[in-house]
């Protein structure tokens, strides 16, 4: 049976804002920024920033020149550094990420190449994440965005119901476990991988309440949501199946295109995000944090 999926353009209208403007993406999520610069911007003017981070749940900061100090400093006007289990940080900046593919690697796998929220198997996952776009190619190298509250919006009522009552187990045993040898093809990061996992291993509640919104949003992804707390692995894996299709659907997502000196700015509570492999042969630099969130909650 065809089902009509559908956003109404006013969950991401454009917000009035004093210190720049803002233009929606799409009618589910994302802006692009401009009129701003983020080595001015003072307290107050972060503050009208993350509220525009939180309605439109990821913004696009065009025509910045920062240096990784920069990126240190922006981060942390939206809370403390989170923590990189699996990935080796910068020697003289411990809290980013240098995320880098040279032209003459040898495979077109990417970091983070699938959908996913990151380090939803923490205790206490990312609020935000903020990824700078230093060298970046002519083309190529988008990075999809989804809306995981418009996704559980749409959701039938009784579906909801029977949700909201269930935790999902999150575990990066697939991405960094003893079987992730596809990190052996990523030549010029250093990661952790191989090793047990089952430290990390977390139960967070299906169904979360966002912390700031308020609004209820599906806390699952493909990465890292290895099952259903009760669930035969069959059920969890038929469930999870038909919330994932949902989630990817086009109509609650959007599509950045990366241009030198852009900053990403995403929700991690509330969005899942994909980059896309189609630059192979390219070289691009990003730099890369995260700012510690709330244990999910109900």
């Amino acid at each position: 049976m065809f089902e009509f999926y559908h956003a109404h353009p006013s969950v991401n209208r454009a917000l009035q804002t004093r210190r720049f403007q803002t233009l929606p993406a799409t009618g589910a999520l994302g802006a692009d920024v401009s009129g701003v610069d983020l080595k001015q911007l003072d307290e107050d003017g972060f503050a009208e920033l993350r509220q525009a981070l939180l309605h439109h749940k990821v913004l696009f900061i065009r025509d910045q020149q920062l240096e990784v100090e920069d990126l240190e400093r922006v981060t942390l006007a939206f809370g403390e550094f989170g923590r990189e289990p699996y990935v080796k940080c910068m020697p003289d900046h411990p809290n980013v990420v240098h995320v880098v593919k040279e032209a003459d690697e040898k495979t077109p796998v990417v970091f983070g190449g699938a959908w996913h929220t990151d380090w939803s198997f923490q205790e206490k996952p990312p609020a935000f994440t903020l990824l700078y776009g230093k060298d970046i190619p002519p083309f190529g190298g988008d990075t999809f965005f989804a809306n995981l509250a418009l996704a559980h919006d749409w959701l039938s009522p009784p579906l909801q119901a029977f949700l909201q009552g269930l935790d999902a187990i999150h575990s990066p045993e697939r991405a960094y476990g003893v079987g992730a040898a596809h990190n052996k093809l990523l030549e010029n990061m250093d990661i952790r991988f191989g090793e047990a996992t089952d430290g990390e291993v977390r139960r967070h509640p299906l169904i979360t309440r966002h912390p700031e919104t308020g609004q209820r949003v599906l806390f699952v992804n493909p990465a890292y949501t290895s099952g259903i707390e009760g669930l035969r692995p069959s059920e969890a894996t038929a469930l999870l199946t038909h919330l994932f299709s949902v989630a990817a659907q086009p109509t609650f997502t959007c599509r950045m295109r990366w241009s030198p000196g852009t900053l990403a700015i995403w929700d991690n509570r509330s969005t899942w995000h994909l980059p896309i492999s189609d630059y192979h042969g390219m070289r691009r630099e990003m730099y890369r944090t995260t700012v510690v969130g709330e244990a999910p909650s109900r």
